[in-house]
């Protein structure tokens, strides 16, 4: 019994110490399987680790692409939108560089080319018609006539043959051709002196003098009036004038004649010239304009030599008044049309609407400003309005077939107001016309203000364009109602072109007393050209006028020597010179 437990415990020994053993070797096994496991675990940490170092890398790149991603599109898009806008300032310049060029060496005529279906028509040609007999040489009538009589020399009053004399037939061969003789001569003024014969006081009695225009001065009022009308009519400087009678055997200083000039003026011409401009307030429909005019003299620290001229056109009276003025402000024509500065016309209340003044013009702000204050009413140039589209289809060809379009829109609308005032305002063919002019103006409002023609216009100069017209429709249709109101400015640019032409020769004024003697010499050669009167005439009979008083004409009598306000009888003589009593100067 005790055998068999024995070899039982021994088996069991053995078998236990078998089994530590097999504990044994599978703990090795597995420590050394931990112990892999560790260093596999602590390869995936360090991949892990790289991985987690890399992948925040990339999303670092991936947010910096990104950032760099954005920011190239927003510069692609800054380029864009660049590229458009040079672009449309690149196709702006050029279309400035076309109309420029069309302006400098272009045609100014204003007149639209005939189209292809126009041009077959047969024009009249220029000159003398083939056939006709002509009517001859025209030698004036009426223009004093100095004979002169061509003979044979007296050594040729024989002939030749025989050596007999000549025999006078009484008959002569005459001809005529008109010529010029311009002389500067003196006048040498005697005055006869008398002694009384019986004992009375002051014995000596000499002949009055003669008045002059310049005290004491030694140039006549004829030369004066010369001197002005070149300058100011004949646009003729000065100096021009002063090396023209030196070639005439005249030696003067342009000096002299500068000092005498400003005695005129301020002695006779600006009293007439202020005149004008109270006549100008009186008006009720005025057009203006105004033109870049050189000053050189410095004006409240301004810093440039710009000036302008302004013309003032009143149709209803004839009068035509320039200012020259340093700015171009509303002020000026405020001051001119009310006698006010543009701070008190501020302070002013509203004008009823009856007593405004009616003004036509171009769109220049300053204009708009006296509008706004209440005191005119605009009516717009369509002319200038044309001009726009001339000016748009010079500068982008594209637009031509459209700006010609409204040309010819323009251009209907002269034509239907043009037949529309040649007759009376209640006769038939008035009313008729009429009706024709507001169906036409009817159909162009709707067009400028239809959502689809709107749409139409791509072109950003459509779009400019026919928003100012929609801007400007009430002034440019005064005229459906007023058809005493022109449709265009073109008065006052026609009278604009006189002074321009002087400014091309002599470019502006150098003082500010010149500036307001040009000024008044261009209103009074231009008021009496309006009203059909010789400024030669003018001006030597309200001198001599002048001289014979003593003095300009008083503030209340300069009325009257105005040129829209003198008698039928005045005008007749001073309408033209009359050329049947010219005289030839004896010297």
């Amino acid at each position: 019994m005790d055998g068999r437990n024995s070899v039982a415990f021994a088996e069991r020994a053995e078998e236990r110490q078998t089994g530590y053993e097999a504990l044994l070797e599978e703990n090795a096994y597995l420590r050394e399987e931990n112990k892999r496991l560790h260093s596999d675990n602590e390869q995936l940490r360090e991949i892990f680790r790289i991985a987690t170092v890399e992948f925040e890398k990339k999303n670092r790149e991936k947010e910096s692409s990104g950032a760099e991603l954005e920011k190239a599109y927003a510069v692609i898009k800054a380029l864009t939108e660049e590229n458009a806008e040079l672009k449309a300032r690149l196709e702006t310049e050029e279309g400035k560089v076309k109309l420029l060029n069309k302006l400098a060496f272009g045609k100014r005529s204003e007149k639209q080319q005939q189209d292809e279906s126009g041009s077959q028509r047969q024009h009249k040609r220029r000159g003398a018609v083939t056939g006709h007999k002509g009517s001859g040489r025209k030698i004036p009538k009426g223009l004093p006539v100095k004979e002169e009589m061509i003979d044979i020399p007296d050594e040729e009053k024989f002939c030749p043959v025989c050596g007999l004399p000549y025999k006078e037939t009484g008959i002569e061969e005459t001809s005529s051709e008109v010529c010029v003789e311009k002389v500067y001569y003196v006048k040498r003024i005697r005055r006869k002196v008398y002694k009384k014969t019986c004992t009375c006081p002051n014995q000596i009695i000499t002949a009055p003098a003669p008045g002059k225009l310049i005290p004491k001065g030694k140039f006549s009022l004829s030369f004066w009036v010369e001197v002005l009308l070149n300058k100011y009519k004949n646009h003729m400087p000065v100096e021009r004038q002063v090396k023209d009678m030196a070639d005439y055997g005249l030696a003067v200083s342009s000096g002299t004649i500068f000092g005498g000039l400003k005695k005129i003026y301020h002695l006779y011409l600006e009293p007439l010239y202020l005149g004008l401009v109270n006549s100008v307030r009186e008006s009720r429909y005025i057009h203006i304009d105004e033109s870049g005019w050189k000053l050189f003299v410095l004006i409240d620290e301004k810093g440039n030599c710009n000036g302008f001229i302004w013309v003032f056109v009143c149709k209803d009276i004839r009068v035509v008044v320039y200012v020259i003025r340093p700015g171009r402000g509303a002020s000026v024509p405020c001051e001119i049309l009310f006698d006010m500065d543009i701070e008190e016309a501020n302070l002013l209340g509203t004008i009823p609407t009856g007593d405004r003044k009616r003004i036509t013009v171009d769109r220049f702000s300053s204009y708009k400003t006296l509008e706004g204050l209440g005191l005119v009413e605009i009516t717009y140039c369509w002319a200038h309005q044309r001009r726009d589209f001339i000016a748009a289809k010079t500068k982008y060809r594209e637009l031509k077939k459209w700006a010609d379009t409204w040309i010819e829109n323009i251009a209907r609308l002269y034509h239907i107001n043009n037949e529309r005032v040649k007759h009376a305002c209640q006769s038939v063919s008035f009313k008729k016309h009429d009706k024709e002019l507001r169906e036409e103006i009817n159909r162009i409002e709707q067009e400028i203000t239809s959502p689809i023609i709107e749409r139409q216009c791509k072109h950003p100069q459509q779009r400019a364009l026919l928003e100012s017209m929609k801007n400007h429709w009430q002034g440019l249709t005064v005229f459906v109602d007023n058809p005493e109101v022109e449709m265009d400015n073109n008065i006052s640019e026609r009278m604009l072109r006189i002074p321009v032409l002087g400014r091309k020769n002599y470019w502006g004024n150098h003082a500010l007393w010149a500036g307001q003697l040009s000024a008044a010499m261009f209103s009074i050669v231009q008021s009496c050209t309006y009203n059909h009167i010789s400024p030669k005439e003018y001006l030597t009979w309200y001198l001599s006028e002048c001289v014979k008083r003593g003095s300009a004409p008083s503030e209340d009598e300069i009325g009257s020597f105005l040129p829209h306000n003198l008698t039928t009888d005045m005008r007749e003589q001073l309408r033209v010179n009359k050329p049947e009593q010219l005289i030839l100067p004896s010297v």
